[in-house]
């Protein structure tokens, strides 16, 4: 089944703009590019079973949105958020294909080539949520912790958003589309911001709901009066952790990752510490 089709306001700007300009078959050489480029993640995420909530088009790029953000295997979205990315060579080829047998005049032929390139590497920015940000943030996700790593994307990306927008208008002339759409960026990179204790608990809640989990184990070394909140902070996405809790160079025991997400959501031992459940535990 097909998801709601969201298109964003800005969007139906550009429409109306394009048709009283007369640059109609402009707006409609990119929204198939988009749209193209947005089905190529749907097929992906409807393959590995992700649940999709809307699709929503603008300027340039679109957003799927669904449930499974960061709660899924890493190689499952990165083969997801790459297949919007691979569009854009058949694309070419069927560019090359119409140019050949001269399907369309090389002036759309021409247009094709060029938005097809400009979405492709405008997609490719490190910017949340454009694919290359997701990108930066799986790569981050290896080295980081789950919440430093979504923490330090969204940072990273508010700033390489601004040093772009400050570029473009000192290098070039002053156009609305520009600050629209990095004003769009900026108002993405807000929410998201505002969100990340919210993903955050989601990523922990999947964690411990999750019946088998076949990731590598690491340890975790922590103080007895750590917080269960700062131990899950340590939490990375692509390994399972062992909790030995040491003071004083002596090491007082060990729980699993299990045991402490079990104190916190089941028992709602929001306050309590990992010496305390470990010792609870005994």
């Amino acid at each position: 089944m097909f998801p709601q089709l969201h298109i964003h306001p800005v969007l139906w700007f550009f429409a109306v703009t394009a048709v009283i300009t007369g640059m109609l078959v402009e707006f409609v050489v990119i929204f198939l590019i988009v749209f193209i480029h947005e089905l190529g993640h749907f097929a992906a995420a409807r393959k590995f079973g992700w649940r999709i909530r809307r699709i929503s088009l603008w300027v340039f790029g679109g957003v799927m949105e669904t449930e499974e953000h960061s709660t899924k295997p890493m190689r499952e979205e990165a083969w997801i958020i790459a297949s919007g990315p691979l569009q854009h060579i058949w694309i070419y080829l069927l560019l090359l294909m119409f140019s050949k047998f001269e399907v369309l005049p090389q002036a759309v032929i021409q247009l094709g080539y060029l938005y097809n390139t400009t979405i492709l590497l405008f997609n490719l920015l490190p910017i949340w949520p454009l694919d290359g940000g997701r990108i930066y943030f799986l790569m981050l996700s290896r080295f980081l912790p789950f919440r430093k790593a979504h923490s330090v994307t969204i940072i990273s990306s508010i700033i390489f958003s601004a040093i772009g927008v400050f570029s473009f208008l000192i290098f070039y002339p002053f156009t609305l589309s520009t600050v629209m759409l990095a004003g769009f960026i900026i108002w993405e990179n807000r929410l998201e911001w505002k969100q990340r204790y919210y993903i955050f608990i989601r990523f922990l809640v999947k964690r411990y709901m999750a019946k088998q989990n076949k990731l590598k184990v690491r340890p975790l070394v922590v103080a007895p009066d750590t917080r269960l909140i700062d131990v899950f902070s340590k939490f990375k996405r692509a390994e399972t952790h062992h909790i030995f809790v040491k003071q004083a160079g002596r090491t007082e025991g060990w729980m699993d990752e299990k045991v402490c997400l079990y104190a916190y959501f089941k028992i709602n031992q929001y306050q309590a510490s990992a010496g305390e459940i470990m010792h609870s535990d005994e």
